[in-house]
Formats: C-alpha cells, sequence, structure tokens
C-alpha cells in the first residue's frame, strides 16, 4: 500500500466516490471547504485524496474497482475510507483498539490475496492504521475469503451490505454472519440488532438508485470502453444533474477534444471552469486547445489562470514559457523558464528549457 495519508490531506483537492453512509455528498464537500481543501466528485492529476463512501462502493458490474479508483491507483492519489474521513471531521472518534497485524499476516492468515486486502482497505471493509490490523479485521477477512470460494463475488457482498445499511446503519463485517445462498444473494445472520423471527433473511442483490455518483462511474466505464456516444450522454446527465461539479465537463471536453470536436470541446472546458475558476487542468487543457487553434493570446491568459489556481503547475509553467518566447515576449518567457526549472532540473523537458532560457538571455543581451 502507499503512503497513508492523514488529516492534512483534507487541504488539497479532495474526490469522493461511491456513497457516504453519514451525510450528502453536499455536506461533505462543505466540510472539505471548511479544512482548506477543495471538493470534486472525479479523480484528476490534481487530486490529492480519494475518499471512498460507505453506501454503494465503487465496483463496476462484474466486480473490478470503478474507474474513479482505477485512476486514482494511476496517478498515486491517496485513497480513504468515510471512516477514516469522518475522524478527521471530528464526526466520529479514533479507533483505538489494537492492531498487531500486518497485511503481509492477514493475506497469510486469512487466504487473500494481498491485493485484495488493499482494495478491502480502501474500500473500508478493513480498517488499517499505519499498515496494522485488528482481531476483527482478520475475522471479516477470512469471512470474505469463505465467500470468495462459494463462488460469491466482491460486488454481490458490498451491494449487500449496502442494502443492509438501509435500515442498520452500523452493520459490517464484524457483526453479521453472511452464507451464500446463490452467486447474487446472500444469507445473513445479524449478532446484534433488529433480525427476523428465525435470525436470517435473504437479501436479493440489485442495481443501486440512479444518482449523479453512479452516472459518473458508468460515464467513465463507457469512455474506457471507447462507446464514446454513451460517455458523452451520461457525462451530459451529470453535468445536468449537479452544474456546479466541474469534473464531468472536465472528462467531456477531453473526449471531444479526442474526437475533433474542438467548438465542443471549448464550450464545455469553459462549462468546467466557471464551476471552479481554480481547476487549473481544465484552464491548462482549454489553454492548449486554444493554442492548437492558433488563438495564442487567449491560451496565455488561460495558463495564468491555471497558475494563479495552481502556481506549481509545471506543465503550465512550460507552456507559458513557450508562448511568451514565441511571441517575443522574451523578458516574460525567460522568468517562466527559470521557474520552470527551479522545479525540473533533470528531465528532458529541463534540456529543452535551458536552451529556450540561454536563447532569451542571448537575444535580450543582443538587444541591449
Amino acid at each position: 500500500m502507499g503512503i497513508e495519508p492523514d488529516s492534512s490531506a483534507l487541504k488539497g483537492t479532495v474526490a469522493f466516490t461511491g456513497r457516504l453512509a453519514s451525510m450528502k455528498r453536499g455536506e461533505a464537500f462543505e466540510h472539505v471547504r471548511r479544512h482548506g481543501g477543495t471538493p470534486r466528485r472525479g479523480v484528476t492529476k490534481g487530486t490529492s485524496l480519494l475518499v471512498i463512501g460507505e453506501l454503494g462502493w465503487p465496483l463496476l458490474g462484474d466486480g473490478r474497482p470503478s474507474n474513479t479508483l482505477a485512476r486514482a491507483k494511476t496517478f498515486g492519489v491517496a485513497v480513504a475510507s468515510e471512516r477514516r474521513f469522518l475522524e478527521w471531521i471530528g464526526q466520529a472518534a479514533a479507533d483505538e483498539q489494537a492492531r498487531t497485524y500486518t497485511a503481509a499476516q492477514l493475506a497469510a492468515l486469512s487466504g487473500l490475496p494481498p491485493a485484495v486486502i488493499e482494495q478491502l482497505s480502501e474500500f473500508g471493509l478493513l480498517d488499517p492504521r499505519e499498515g496494522r490490523y485488528r482481531f476483527r479485521d482478520l475475522a471479516a477477512a477470512r469471512q470474505l475469503a469463505e465467500l470468495f470460494a462459494a463462488g460469491v463475488g466482491l460486488s454481490v457482498v458490498t451491494r449487500s451490505l449496502q442494502d443492509i445499511r438501509k435500515w442498520l446503519p452500523d452493520a459490517g463485517l464484524s457483526n453479521l454472519t453472511l452464507f451464500p445462498a446463490a452467486r447474487d444473494k446472500l444469507l445473513v445472520e445479524q449478532f446484534t440488532g433488529r433480525a427476523d423471527q428465525k435470525g436470517q433473511f435473504v437479501l436479493p442483490v440489485g442495481e443501486p438508485r440512479e444518482n449523479p455518483d453512479a452516472l459518473f462511474e458508468q460515464a467513465q466505464a463507457a469512455e474506457g470502453a471507447r462507446d464514446a456516444d454513451a460517455a458523452e450522454r451520461l457525462y451530459r446527465r451529470v453535468m445536468k444533474l449537479d452544474p456546479g461539479d466541474p469534473v464531468a465537463a472536465f472528462n467531456l471536453g477531453n473526449l471531444m477534444r479526442a474526437a475533433e470536436r474542438k467548438t465542443e470541446a471549448e464550450a464545455v472546458y469553459r462549462t468546467a471552469v466557471k464551476a471552479d475558476p481554480r481547476f487549473a487542468e481544465a484552464w491548462y487543457n482549454l489553454a492548449d486547445l486554444l493554442d492548437d487553434q492558433g488563438r495564442t493570446p487567449e491560451a496565455i491568459a488561460c495558463l495564468e489562470r491555471a497558475l494563479a489556481a495552481e502556481p506549481g503547475h509545471s506543465d503550465a509553467i512550460f507552456n507559458l514559457a513557450l508562448l511568451l518566447q514565441r511571441t517575443e515576449r522574451l523578458s516574460d518567457a525567460l522568468a517562466y523558464w527559470r521557474r520552470y526549472l527551479a522545479l525540473d532540473e533533470t528531465s528532458e523537458w529541463a534540456v529543452r528549457a535551458r536552451r529556450s532560457l540561454k536563447y532569451c538571455e542571448m537575444r535580450l543581451a543582443h538587444s541591449s
């Protein structure tokens, strides 16, 4: 597993996936803002933390992790459970139970692969702290291993728990016993709390109700499957349902730009930055699109907006230096080349930046 995040992660760009059990998504966004962060639905390169809700885990229909979770892994984004998020915002007491098992020990004792242990931890089904697990996590892992061996998929387990929590919010693998009734349904016996006369009931696993988060995941899945028409339709639906969240528009802009639909791409990029004027990646992509069309002054203005939002955005610094040099604003270009090299001294782009810096210095010295 990567570096374990702490509450300081709330000061960055925080994305959410899955449905939160404890509050509406808008409330969670407000908590992030109060902690100095920027809340978002989807994951981009600038995301610092992904919080996974406990109702409706981010799984595709076949049980694979959702595209949001997959992107988080690709971009190296830290992942936290809803329980951890609640602790950070002061709405849950820190769990002080003894933790003695490492992830390797938990995998060995439960029979689950380490990658599955990591995934279960991300979903909050297991709850490690500083890489250590409790005995109740071992019991939960063993129960899951038995269900998997019986042919029950993780998506069935998570959807079943989602249904249970509609009437028993504190239900979890530590206070329930799950039995496979079929590949797509479970028998559930709870240790404490409500039950029927026999102490058991059957939970059919149905599709989750439509909501913006689910639609966003479906749009990303369609995009990954190269079904551009479905992805566009779903992204537009998300934009209509939640016009204040910019990431659906940003993703749609990327999709349209790839299809050479430049006018439409510009429109939805502008929708994204209108929803969130501090969305540096959207300003950057919009600038790139405008520059491709020869609209250099507008592209420069967009890159300046990107850097106002995220001063350390190295790609925006590089491109801005390049455009300033191209338009003969050599003094300004020189300053941005130096700024870029302060961030990157070794890459192939740094080699080009040094050449450009020397060029600007020579031109300015010759003209003085």
